[in-house]
C-alpha cells in the first residue's frame, strides 16, 4: 500500500486497480464511449452561446428590491417583503435570447448572478473593489485553466465574473445601505452580545474548523411543490389565501400573523404573475419586430403561454414546463438559495407529454429539443459568492433531478417515457445544471437503469446513483415524530447534492457548511493549539497514553466545537427571520399556506431536516488506525515522534512551493522522517475491508451522528447528521498539517464520505463497498461515494449490464449511494497542460458535476489522483 503512494509522490502516476502492464506503459487516453450533440441546429447555437458566455453580476434586482424595501419601512415584516419582492420583480428587464422556448430568468444575462444584499453585502464590495478577502490564499482555487481576469472596456472582471462599470455605482449604493442591516452584520452582533461561546465561534474560524461565514447562501437543498403552480396555478392560491383571510378573526398575535403571512402570499403571487405578464408583452413586442416568419411564431406561442401560466393551470406540455420553471426561479428570486431542486419532473411532467402525444401536438422529438434546453436554462443560472464558498463547493448550483422510484401512493414501478428522453437530454445536452440522479428500487425497470448506464458512460459524472428502498427506510426513520405517511416517504427524491429530500413536503436542509476533522485531530494532538495559527482553542488535554485516551480527547473536543457551530446557526437564522422571511419560497412548499405559516416558522409538513456537514473523516480513521497500531499496540515510535514527524511535512517541501494539491510529484528535501512515514502510509487503510480501521470508521461516524442528536435545531427537532464534502476538502486540506495518515501539509482531504484517499485501496472496488456498507446510512441524511471508472472497463451492452450488476449488489448490502467519474487519468492530465481544448469537458467532483476549466486547481489533483478502476 505504501508503495502506491510513495510512487504517486515521485512520479504523479495515477493508482489503478488491477494494475497491469499494459495499462502502465500505455501511450495517450482512452476517449469516452458514449458521446452526443444537441439533437437541432437550435440546440448546437444555444449550447455554444453558451459556453462562450462569460458570468455576469446583475445587480439589477436589488437595486428595485432595496428601493421598495426603503419606501415600505414601517409595513409589517411579512408585507414589507411581499412589496419590495413584487416591486422588484415588476421593474427588472426581461430579455429573450434567440432561438430561446423556454423563457425567464433572473438576470439580464446568459450566465447571470443576482445580488442579495440583505444576507451579506461586504463581499460584493470586495469583488467591486478588486481587494482581497480574509485568508484569501486558503481560498485562492484559480479558475482551473479556464476564462482568467480578461480586461474588457466598460466592465471589471474578476475570476470568472465580470460587472458592467455603469452597474458598479448602484450595487454600491445598495451595499453601503444594507451595511450594519444585513443578516450577517446584525448576525455578528447579536452572536457578540448574547451568544456565551462566541469566542469558542471565532477561534474556529480563525484555526478553520469551519469555514468563514456562509450566511450569503445560507437558504437551500429543498424541492418546491412544482405542481402548485403547474397543476392549481397561482390565481387558485391567491382565491385559497382571500378565503383563508375573510373567514379569520386575529384573536392573537399567532393569528394575526397568519392573516399577515397570506396577504403577503396573495403580492407575492401576483407579482411572479406579472413577472410573466412582463416577458409575454416582451415576446409580442419582438414578434412585431421579426422578419423570420418561423421565429415570429415561436415569439407569439411564448406570449401566449406565458399569458395562460403561471397564472392558471397548465393545459400542455409546454405551458406545463415553463410553469415548473417559472416556480422554480421565482423561489430563487425569493432568497439566496442553493441545492433548490426540481425532484421529479418527469413525472410532473409525463401527464402532459402523453396527452399532447396523443392529441398530435407534440413529438418525442420536439420533447427531447425541449429538455435540452431545459437543461441549458437550469445551468444558465449563477450564483457569486465570498471566495471561501467558491472554493468549498466551486460555486456550484445544486439543482438535481431525479428518475426512477416509485408511484407514492401504489408502490409500484413509475418509470416512463419522458424519464428516459432526461436522460438523453442529460447525453446530448451535456451542462452541470441540472444534475440528474437515479432512485433504484427492486422495481426499477431495465430499460431505464440501462439507459442510466448509458448515460454514465457519457462522462459528465450523472445520473448519480441512489437506493429508493434505503431512502424511504430514512424518512420514515427520521420523520415518525411528525407522523410522516409512506405515501410521502416514496416521493423522495435528491435535495442538493446526496441529500435526502421530500418532493415538496419537506423544510430545507439549511446547514451552517462544514465541520473540518482533520483540524480537529491536529488540535487534539497538539494539546488544544492549532499548530497553523498558533492559537489555543482549547484547555490543555494532558499526556496521551493510550488509544482510548485520544478517543477521549478526541470526542471532548468535536462535542466542543460541532455544538458550538450548531448553535450558532440557530442564532443565525433567528436574525434571517426578521428580515428576510420566505414568502413565495413558502407558498410552493406544502401546507404553508394552510398553516399560514413560511417554512422557516415550521409552515412545512416535515421540519425534522436541518443537518451539518463536515469533510475528511477517512482521513482521521486512516490516522487514528495508524496511530493505534504503531504507538499503542506495537509501540515502534512514540506519539511525539509521529507528531514531530507531521510537523516536518516528512520531510517534503510545502504544497505551495510544487503546486500539487494531492500527493502526485511531491519534492523530498529531508530522509529523516523517511521510514515513520511509510509506516504510517503501510498502516491499515480505510476501503479495503478491513475490520481494523473500518471499525475506527464507523464508531468515528457514530459519535459524529450521537452529537448531532444532541442539539436542538431551530426548528425545534434534533440535528439530523449529513456527510458529503462538495468541494470543502480542497481549502480544508490546505488549512491542515501533514496528519498520520502520511497524508502531506496541504494536500487536499479525503472526498466524499465513504472514498478512500487516493492511491490506498487496494483491494479492489469490491472491497471498497465492503468498506462502505460497514456504516448503516438509515440515521443520516446523507452519504456519499465517489468511484472512478475507466472507460474500457464498462464498455458495450455486456459492460453495461455488468456496471448495472455491480450497483445492484452494493444496494442490496444496504448502500445508500454511489457515483461515478468514467474518464481516462490521462485525458484529465491532457485537459490540465491544455485547457483550451477542453472547455466543454465535465467531470463528478462530489454530489455535483462541473467544467474542468472552472474548478480550482487543488480539486483538479485531486480527481486525477482517485485509483482509477478498469474492471467492476
Amino acid at each position: 500500500m505504501s508503495q502506491n503512494v510513495l510512487s504517486m509522490l515521485e512520479t504523479g502516476k495515477t493508482v489503478t486497480w488491477p494494475p497491469t502492464e499494459a495499462e502502465q506503459k500505455k501511450e495517450g487516453f482512452v476517449p469516452r464511449e458514449v458521446k452526443r450533440e444537441p439533437s437541432t441546429e437550435r440546440g448546437k447555437r444555444i449550447r455554444e452561446r453558451f459556453l462562450n458566455t462569460r458570468c455576469m453580476l446583475d445587480p439589477q434586482f436589488s437595486v428595485h428590491y432595496t428601493k421598495a424595501w426603503q419606501e415600505n419601512a414601517g409595513e409589517p415584516l411579512y408585507i414589507r417583503r411581499a412589496l419590495s419582492y413584487k416591486y422588484a420583480l415588476e421593474k427588472i428587464d426581461p430579455v429573450i435570447d434567440p432561438d430561446e422556448l423556454i423563457v425567464m430568468r433572473k438576470s439580464r444575462y446568459m450566465r447571470g448572478a443576482i445580488c442579495y444584499p440583505q444576507y451579506s453585502q461586504e463581499f460584493y464590495k470586495t469583488f467591486i473593489e478588486k481587494s482581497a478577502e480574509t485568508d484569501a490564499e486558503l481560498f485562492d482555487v484559480g479558475t482551473g485553466g479556464g476564462k482568467k481576469d480578461i480586461k474588457r472596456e466598460g466592465y471589471r472582471t474578476i475570476g470568472v465574473f465580470s460587472i458592467k462599470e455603469e452597474d458598479v455605482e448602484p450595487l454600491s449604493e445598495v451595499c453601503n445601505y444594507w451595511t450594519g442591516k444585513s443578516i450577517e452584520d446584525v448576525a455578528i452582533k447579536f452572536l457578540e452580545e448574547n451568544f456565551p461561546e462566541n469566542d469558542d465561534l471565532v477561534n474556529a474560524f480563525k484555526v478553520m474548523l469551519y469555514p468563514p461565514s456562509v450566511i450569503s447562501i445560507m437558504e437551500g437543498r429543498w424541492i418546491p411543490a412544482y405542481d402548485i403552480i403547474v397543476e392549481r396555478g397561482l390565481e387558485d392560491v391567491i382565491k385559497e389565501c382571500e378565503e383563508r383571510i375573510s373567514n379569520t378573526i386575529p384573536t392573537t398575535r399567532d393569528v394575526a400573523e397568519q392573516i399577515m403571512f397570506w396577504r403577503a402570499a396573495i403580492i407575492s403571487c401576483q407579482a411572479v404573475i406579472n413577472w410573466a405578464k412582463n416577458y409575454a408583452d416582451k415576446a409580442r413586442e419582438m414578434a412585431k419586430a421579426e422578419e423570420c416568419s418561423e421565429r415570429k411564431k415561436e415569439l407569439e406561442e411564448i406570449a401566449e403561454i406565458l399569458e395562460w401560466v403561471p397564472a392558471k393551470p397548465a393545459r400542455t406540455f409546454r405551458e406545463a414546463m415553463q410553469a415548473a420553471w417559472i416556480g422554480h426561479i421565482a423561489v430563487w428570486m425569493d432568497c439566496s438559495v442553493v441545492g433548490l431542486s426540481p425532484g421529479r419532473w418527469g413525472q410532473l411532467l409525463y401527464p402532459y407529454y402523453q396527452k399532447d402525444l396523443e392529441e398530435g401536438r407534440l413529438t418525442k422529438e420536439e420533447a427531447l429539443e425541449l429538455m435540452e434546453l431545459l437543461r441549458v436554462k437550469f445551468a444558465s443560472e449563477e450564483y457569486i459568492t465570498p471566495s471561501s464558498w467558491a472554493a468549498m463547493a466551486s460555486s456550484n448550483q445544486f439543482q438535481h433531478m431525479i428518475v426512477g422510484g416509485v408511484d407514492p401512493k401504489t408502490g409500484r414501478c413509475s418509470d416512463n417515457e419522458l424519464e428516459e428522453l432526461i436522460l438523453e437530454a442529460g447525453i446530448s445536452m451535456q451542462t452541470t445544471q441540472p444534475t440528474l440522479g437515479i432512485m433504484v428500487n427492486p422495481k426499477t425497470s431495465e430499460r431505464l437503469l440501462m439507459k442510466a448506464a448509458e448515460c454514465t458512460k457519457a462522462g459528465a459524472g450523472y445520473p448519480a446513483w441512489f437506493n429508493h428502498e434505503t431512502c424511504v427506510k430514512h424518512l420514515l426513520w427520521c420523520h415518525a415524530e411528525e407522523g410522516i405517511t409512506l405515501e410521502d416517504a416514496r416521493d423522495v427524491c435528491m435535495a442538493g447534492c446526496v441529500e435526502v429530500g421530500l418532493q415538496g413536503t419537506g423544510h430545507g436542509i439549511c446547514h451552517p457548511a462544514f465541520y473540518n476533522e482533520v483540524k480537529t485531530l491536529e488540535i487534539v494532538l497538539n494539546d488544544g493549539v492549532d499548530p497553523r495559527t498558533g492559537l489555543r482553542v482549547f484547555e490543555p488535554l494532558g499526556e496521551i497514553d493510550s488509544f482510548e485516551t485520544l478517543w477521549e480527547n478526541w470526542c471532548k473536543v468535536k462535542e466542543k466545537f460541532m455544538k458550538v457551530y450548531m448553535r450558532y446557526w440557530n442564532y443565525v437564522v433567528a436574525t434571517r427571520r426578521q428580515i428576510n422571511p420566505l414568502i413565495f419560497s413558502s407558498v410552493l412548499v406544502k401546507d404553508c399556506v394552510a398553516k399560514g405559516k413560511p417554512m422557516d416558522d415550521n409552515g412545512a409538513r416535515y421540519n425534522k431536516t436541518v443537518t451539518l456537514l463536515n469533510s475528511g473523516m477517512v482521513n482521521v480513521a486512516n490516522a487514528m488506525a495508524a496511530i493505534k497500531k504503531l504507538v499503542f499496540e506495537e509501540k515502534k515510535y512514540t506519539l511525539e515522534e509521529v507528531c514531530e514527524a507531521c510537523a516536518n511535512n516528512f520531510g517534503y517541501e510545502p504544497v505551495e512551493k510544487s503546486g500539487n494539491f494531492s500527493m502526485f510529484n511531491q519534492k523530498k528535501v529531508s530522509r529523516e522522517w523517511e521510514q515513520i512515514h511509510r509506516d504510517l502510509l503501510e498502516a491499515p487503510k480505510y476501503g479495503n475491508d478491513d475490520d481494523y480501521v473500518d471499525s475506527i470508521f464507523v464508531d468515528l461516524w457514530e459519535h459524529y451522528n450521537q452529537t448531532c442528536f444532541s442539539e436542538t435545531s431551530y426548528l425545534g427537532y434534533e440535528w439530523i447528521p449529513a456527510a458529503l464534502s462538495i468541494t470543502a476538502h480542497g481549502p480544508f486540506g490546505r488549512a491542515c498539517g501533514a496528519s498520520p495518515d502520511g497524508r502531506l501539509a496541504g494536500v487536499t482531504l479525503t472526498d466524499g464520505v465513504l472514498s478512500a484517499t487516493p492511491g490506498t485501496d487496494v483491494n479492489g472496488p469490491i472491497a471498497l463497498l465492503n468498506s462502505g456498507v460497514k456504516l448503516d446510512p438509515t440515521p443520516m441524511r446523507s452519504v456519499q461515494l465517489n468511484m472512478k471508472m475507466h472507460p474500457q472497463s464498462i464498455k458495450g451492452t455486456e459492460g453495461s449490464k455488468n456496471f448495472v450488476n455491480f450497483i445492484k449488489t452494493y444496494f442490496d448490502q444496504g448502500g445508500y449511494h454511489i457515483q461515478f467519474n468514467v474518464v481516462d487519468s490521462d485525458m484529465l492530465r491532457d485537459a490540465q497542460a491544455h485547457p483550451e481544448n477542453y472547455r466543454d469537458l465535465i467531470v463528478r467532483v462530489a454530489g455535483f458535476s462541473a467544467y474542468w476549466v472552472e474548478l480550482g486547481k487543488p480539486i483538479q489533483d485531486e480527481l486525477i489522483a482517485r485509483t482509477e478502476y478498469a474492471a467492476c
